[in-house]
């Protein structure tokens, strides 16, 4: 399920009370839609053919920079989930 028809399913008021009881499956659900698995797989049959032409050392680096890279994205995601939280929560006191 992406994010769009989740939200446009489920009301403000839903989303806060899944989190509260901590029923998350849903939410946890959406980075696994039926896009990024088909997004996947294209990743890895190109990484496999990468990694037959370049030497060992390359692959360290090139494996090196994706993870940095990953690890800034993935510090920038929760900045931004965590904002996002507050923001839902503060409405929800309102």
């Amino acid at each position: 399920m992406d994010l769009k028809k989740y939200l446009e399913k489920n009301t403000e008021k839903d989303i806060i009370s899944k989190i509260y009881h901590n029923d998350m499956e849903e939410l946890q659900s959406i980075s696994q839609s039926k896009e990024y698995i088909e997004i996947s797989k294209k990743i890895e049959s190109i990484e496999k053919d990468l990694l037959k032409k370049f030497s060992k050392e390359k692959i360290g680096r090139y494996r090196e920079y994706i993870n940095e890279r990953d690890s800034m994205d993935a510090e920038s995601q929760f900045k931004l989930g965590f904002k996002t939280a507050i923001k839902i929560i503060l409405q929800a006191l309102k």
